[in-house]
């Protein structure tokens, strides 16, 4: 249909004689631009077809040489030097791994030990409705009594005017009623706007990494299982290397290419177990001690400051990259090209008369359902739905809903064991003893 209406476009042409308009140019740049625009994004950003995206590794990152260099050094039997740096990306990787490892173990051991330690209960929605109160659900802190905004404090502060209060209490032997003008004020957070957006932006930070973990998965799943090469010395066949030399500038380096090719399949096992892995649960572990983290902050300019804090331990293996690997590998990463899943053939050997007929009969004529499809912002959707599904996890094994809809922090208890445990750290699988220590007063 296309190639008909672009006959009868050239014959018009050639009858009228006329030279073809600057908004005709721009139609045909917008017509072959869009599709293969569109062939080159995903779909749905985590799905990748036949015919459109691309299979990418990420070259920034010690855990992207750790699955390139291997392969590269593979494809030419094994040489010495690439032996030397393939060793020495495994060991970063695994220092990486550790650092990333110790330091969300470290989070956790704040969470897990030192608050209950401290005497701290789960902040929930304690306050949530403050503006509301008296009256409204969340309207009553962790003390027993009514929240209010001149008597909110942090936990530090509330806790030391709670145990100030009870020690005059205990000394002086006062009866109760005689010490009741004495407040020790509630604890409770100050913004509950500002903390779910504070989240939203720290999911905002993280997301990244897990499209690099989706772009890995999809790579090793989707790459030819083969004994493919990723390295290639590609000279244009148009011409001698000299003359391309010549006409181009070009060095010998510039004819060295590499790309995202075929992998055995012990190769993409094991990249699998010992690389993608790890790297996703280290993801996973992070966003939710950071959501826990970030749900447990009561004041808004720690909050705020502590959102963007703790997306540092993902860029842990940038910094890594950055600062220890060699040039080899910095060199070979740079230079990695993605392996295409898109054919665009028909874009590069159409007529400008087929572009613009296709661009007034199919875009110019797009429905409005068409349109709000690709209006729909698929990424944003993503994003908040890992919000709320980490928010779901907090809520329900810290916290637990009252009769009027107040988010309360469930019975608190001592930890059971102080055996340094990373994994269970770091997902939560503390032990706990069976006496609590502190229960949400009775109102």
């Amino acid at each position: 249909m296309f190639q008909r209406m672009a006959r009868n476009l050239s014959r018009e042409e050639d009858a009228d004689g006329a030279r073809r308009s600057k908004l005709d140019d721009a139609k045909i740049g917008a017509s072959k631009a869009l599709r293969i625009l569109d062939k080159m994004q995903d779909r749905c950003w985590c799905v990748t077809g036949a015919d459109h995206g691309e299979l990418s590794i990420q070259n920034d990152s010690v855990y992207g040489a750790a699955v390139v260099l291997p392969q590269v050094a593979r494809s030419c039997e094994w040489p010495g030097t690439l032996i030397a740096a393939v060793s020495r990306t495994y060991f970063y990787t695994f220092l990486n791994f550790a650092l990333q490892a110790f330091l969300l173990s470290m989070v956790a051991e704040e969470q897990h030990f030192w608050y209950p330690f401290a005497g701290q209960m789960h902040l929930c929605n304690y306050g949530a409705s403050m503006q509301d109160c008296p009256g409204a659900p969340n309207c009553v802190g962790p003390g027993g009594t009514a929240l209010s905004y001149p008597r909110l404090y942090d936990y530090d502060i509330w806790s030391t005017r709670t145990f100030l209060k009870q020690s005059m209490q205990a000394v002086l032997h006062l009866v109760p009623e005689s010490i009741d003008h004495v407040d020790a004020g509630e604890y409770g957070m100050e913004n509950f706007n500002c903390r779910c957006l504070c989240i939203f932006l720290f999911m905002l930070a993280v997301v990244d990494d897990l499209e690099d973990n989706m772009n890995l998965t999809r790579t090793l799943a989707m790459v030819p299982t083969s004994n493919e090469s990723w390295i290639a010395f590609d000279v244009p066949d148009w011409g001698s290397k000299e003359d391309v030399k010549a006409l181009h500038e070009s060095e010998e380096k510039d004819f060295i290419r590499y790309e995202v090719s075929g992998m055995p399949l012990h190769w993409k096992l094991f990249n699998a177990c010992f690389i993608l892995l790890p790297k996703i649960l280290l993801w996973l572990a992070l966003v939710r001690s950071g959501v826990h983290y970030l749900m447990e902050t009561a004041g808004i300019v720690d909050v705020v400051v502590n959102a963007m804090a703790l997306t540092f331990i993902l860029q842990v293996d940038e910094i890594v990259f950055q600062r220890l690997c060699s040039t080899v590998t910095k060199d070979i990463m740079s230079k990695l090209d993605p392996k295409a899943m898109y054919n665009l053939s028909e874009v590069d050997t159409e007529t400008d008369a087929e572009a613009l007929a296709y661009f007034n009969e199919v875009e110019l004529k797009r429905g409005w359902k068409s349109v709000i499809f690709k209006i729909f912002p698929m990424r944003m959707f993503i994003i908040i739905l890992c919000q709320c599904l980490f928010l779901l996890d907090y809520y329900i094994s810290n916290c637990e809903k009252l009769k009027d809809g107040s988010w309360v922090s469930k019975d608190m208890h001592l930890p059971a064991d102080m055996a340094y445990n990373p994994l269970s750290l770091m997902f939560g699988m503390v032990r706990e003893q069976d006496a609590a220590y502190w229960t949400m007063p009775k109102s």
